[in-house]
Order: structure tokens, then C-alpha cells, then sequence
């Protein structure tokens, strides 16, 4: 109750006569008496209150670039302390697995040999392909068709025709997605089915066989009705009947999400999505080409991508270890480390991060490599009259010789290169140069600047991509 009356209570420790009653009108505000005493050596506030000048001023917060009350500046810190995500990696693969096989389950053992086996390569050819599988797997929207659309949402005024690219480029990612999300869902089926009471297991393994779990992408009517008609309302009556709202609960969250959008990428789902495009003025206009033709060969190479399970046997592999190993199934001492590479992997699919990001470890000829890249096919969208300038950065680690950067820009076929590499291996700068260059020339690219330098140090990736610094000042959005 407000103290209307003004009351003030005693201070009851006579033996203290310094301490200051709150309410007693002469430590109001008003009261005239030197509340910051002028101080040389400091710069004091100037409006009658205590603590620090800035720390609580929204419009400071506004005109910095980074704001780490924010999302963005979350972002930004998190980048600045996940740059071990290649060296946690590194050791959980070549380093750690002989001890996560002893601590593992049978299941986590046969997971990691599976995954070793999918990163061994044996001749130049394979490393070739192992490494374009890998990264077709990772950028999803590459080719010329989602170039155009590109360019579409680059020059288009149309709020409407740029509503209905993001919606079909939505609908696509599901659509490519439906295997990958199948698989995540049959995983999810397994742990439930351990959560749940023993008299409920045998009639939910009945509902989760009647899914076709090897459904093609877009094939997605079938698997569906089962889903949402007969799975989900199952786990909800049960629920309701237990009160189980721990583990269980969560894992049904997760089913639905994944149901959600494995439903959203059927086939006819995506067609609709592509008459909305064909069927606008302005997208006939800018469009360059056939437009059914390119949707063709889109659906054919997203069932492929579906099918194609050697190319994507270590993602699919990475990413169960991943969710076995945060669950403890690999050992609790572990744990932190699988937390570490989920979170730095996360952290490089941001909306925030506008490059495009691969991990690429492999086994070749004895020697372990752990590499990662970060690649901006668009670095210089202002400028007008030359073709597309691509900037990447290269991480790579050879376990016999050490660590390597790599930064490169091409533009017109002309190629600006950045080598760093071991100290032990700067005396041999004129022979990796004259390497460098034959590589360059037999794909077709000439240099205009080639260094050879020697690493001294590991670089940020926002070192070399300041712009992920600079790309906008943000106001406090976090909750």
C-alpha cells in the first residue's frame, strides 16, 4: 500500500548514525547537497545521479555497431568465441573416437565406424567428388535458376513478386528436405519409443512402421495421413493420459515441427508455389529462359539429391553422432564438446552469417584433414559492368604438415590468392607459388596477385569479412 501519509519509520540503530533513511525528505531529490563531487581526475554525471554515464543509454546502444543486448551483437560475440568449432571437430574425429567407441552404446559405435568409413578417400577423383557432394549438400540453392531468382529480388520493386520468390524458395527447402527430414523423424520414433511405458510400445511401433521411411522427396501424401492422423494424435492421448510432460513431450514438439514441414513439401505443394511465380507480369519480364524447364530439371535434381546416400552418408552420420552425443550416449564426460560443435555449426547458419559456410573433413593417403570454408559468391554488389567477384576464406588442417589459410577473390577469371602456411614450409615459397599458379592456369583462371606467406596466427573469419561487422546497427531485441 502507497505510504500516503508520508510516515517514517525510526531508525532503530541509534549506534549508526550515518545510515541514511530512503524516505526522509532531506535525501530526496531535491535536496540541494553535492551529490557528485567535482573529481579531476574523472568525468562525473551532471544530473544529480550515481553509477555510470553510458551504461544505460538506449541512444549510445543504438549508434554503436555492435549492441550485445541484441541479436545481432549476440551473434557477433558468439562469433568472436565459437572460432573453435574446426579444432573441437578435429579432435572429436581423429583424436576422440577411439574413447567414444569405448564409452558409446553399440549403436554410437556402429554410428562412428560408418562415419570414419564415409570419410576415407583414395584417389584424387574421389577427394574431387567427395568434396563437390559435400558441398552441393551444403548450398542447396546453387545453379541458375536460383541465380535468376536472385537477381529478381535484387531488382524487382514488386513487394507481391518477392513475397511469392521466398515463399517457393521456402517450399523448395522442404521439399529437398523431405528425406533428410524423414530420417530425422525415424530417429526422433526410436527415442520415443524408449520413453515410453512398456504398455504403450508395441502399439506405437505398429503406427511408426506403417511410415514409408525410404519415401522419396516430394512423395509426401501417404507418410502424412499417417503422421498427422494417426501418430501424433496418439502421442497427444497419451500424454494426456500420463501426464508425461517431460522427455516425451519435447520429442512430440520436435515431431510436429518436423511434420509440419515435411508436409509442407510435397510435390503439388510446390507446384502451386511455382504458378504463383509463373503466373506474375513481372516475373515473365525478368525471367531469362523457360521457366517450366527450369523447374523440370529442379524437381528431377531434388529427388536425386534425396536418393543420393553415399554423398550424404557423413552429414546424415555427423548429425546423429551430434544428437547422440548431447544426449550422453557417447560418454558424459563428452557431452560438452558435441554441445560446443553443435552450437559453432548453428552459430554459421545464422541469419546473421551472409556467407555460405562448409566443414570438410577427410582421411586421404594416411594423413587426417580437417578443413572449413566460408565463401561470398556476391562480394562486391555495387559494382556495376564486371561479372560476379566470389571471396573465400580456407581453413585447412594436414595433420603431417599443420595448418593452412587460404584467402582468395575471383572476378572474371582472374584470381587474387593470400597462402599462408607452416613456418617450415616458407623456404619453399617460390616452389609453392609456381604449384599455385599451374593449379590456377589449368582451370582456366589467371592471377593478377599471388602471395606466399607464412601463418602466424589463426584469423577470424569476420577479419576477412568485415562487412559481417558493418551490416547494420541494431537496437536491444532480445528477450
Amino acid at each position: 500500500m502507497a505510504n500516503i501519509l508520508q510516515v517514517t519509520t525510526p531508525n532503530l540503530n541509534v549506534d549508526n548514525r550515518n545510515m541514511i533513511n530512503p524516505q526522509d525528505p532531506k535525501h530526496g531529490a531535491g535536496n540541494p547537497a553535492i551529490h557528485n563531487p567535482a573529481d579531476p581526475t574523472r568525468v562525473v554525471r551532471t544530473d544529480g545521479k550515481d553509477g555510470d554515464q553510458t551504461g544505460g543509454s538506449t541512444q549510445d546502444a543504438l549508434m554503436s555497431v555492435v549492441d550485445y543486448e541484441s541479436n545481432y551483437g549476440a551473434f557477433i560475440k558468439g562469433l568472436g568465441e565459437g572460432g573453435e568449432l574446426a579444432g573441437v571437430l578435429e579432435r572429436l574425429l581423429f583424436t576422440d573416437m577411439a574413447g567414444i567407441k569405448d564409452a558409446g552404446q553399440a549403436e554410437v559405435v556402429e554410428l562412428v565406424e560408418k562415419l570414419l568409413m564415409s570419410m576415407k578417400v583414395d584417389s584424387p577423383e574421389d577427394l574431387l567428388q567427395y568434396i563437390q557432394g559435400q558441398t552441393d549438400l551444403q548450398a542447396k540453392f546453387t545453379g541458375g535458376f536460383f541465380n535468376q531468382l536472385r537477381s529478381i529480388l535484387t531488382h524487382s520493386s514488386s513487394q507481391g513478386l518477392q513475397e511469392a520468390v521466398m515463399a517457393f524458395l521456402k517450399g523448395y527447402n522442404n521439399y529437398s528436405s523431405g528425406t533428410h527430414l524423414l530420417q530425422q523423424m525415424h530417429s526422433l520414433m526410436d527415442d520415443i519409443e524408449q520413453l515410453l511405458l512398456r504398455p504403450y510400445r508395441e502399439e506405437f511401433r505398429e503406427l511408426a512402421d506403417s511410415v514409408n521411411w525410404e519415401a522419396a522427396n516430394g512423395d509426401t501424401t501417404a507418410n502424412t495421413q499417417a503422421l498427422v492422423k494417426s501418430l501424433i494424435p496418439f502421442l497427444s492421448n497419451y500424454i494426456s493420459r500420463t501426464h508425461d510432460y517431460g522427455p516425451v513431450r519435447e520429442a512430440v514438439m520436435l515431431l510436429v515441427f518436423h511434420t509440419a514441414r515435411y508436409q509442407d513439401g510435397g510435390t503439388g505443394r510446390l507446384l502451386k508455389l511455382f504458378d504463383n511465380l509463373f503466373n506474375n507480369r513481372e516475373f515473365a519480364r525478368l525471367f531469362k529462359g523457360e521457366p517450366e524447364e527450369s523447374l523440370h530439371q529442379l524437381l528431377l535434381a531434388g529427388r536425386e539429391g534425396g536418393s543420393a546416400k553415399p554423398l550424404s552418408s557423413f552429414a546424415e552420420g555427423l548429425s546423429q553422432l551430434l544428437l547422440k552425443g548431447t544426449n550422453g550416449q557417447a560418454g558424459l564426460e563428452n557431452v560438452q564438446q558435441f554441445y560446443t560443435i553443435m552450437n559453432g555449426m548453428l552459430l554459421n547458419e545464422s541469419v546473421y552469417m551472409p556467407l555460405l559456410h562448409f566443414i570438410l573433413p577427410f582421411q586421404y593417403e594416411g594423413d587426417n584433414v580437417m578443413s572449413e570454408m566460408w565463401v561470398d559468391p556476391d562480394a562486391d554488389r555495387e559494382e556495376e559492368g564486371r561479372g560476379r567477384r566470389i571471396k573465400l576464406f580456407l581453413k585447412f588442417d594436414i595433420q603431417s604438415v599443420g595448418k593452412f589459410e587460404l584467402v582468395m577473390t575471383l572476378q572474371d577469371h582472374e584470381a587474387r590468392v593470400q597462402l599462408f602456411v607452416p613456418p617450415q614450409l616458407t623456404k619453399q615459397e617460390k616452389e609453392i607459388r609456381t604449384k599455385v599458379a599451374d593449379i590456377l592456369k589449368d582451370n582456366g583462371i589467371r592471377f593478377g596477385e599471388l602471395l606466399v606467406r607464412q601463418r602466424y596466427r589463426d584469423r577470424r573469419v569476420d577479419e576477412i569479412f568485415p562487412e559481417i561487422r558493418e551490416k547494420e546497427r541494431t537496437i536491444n531485441v532480445r528477450i
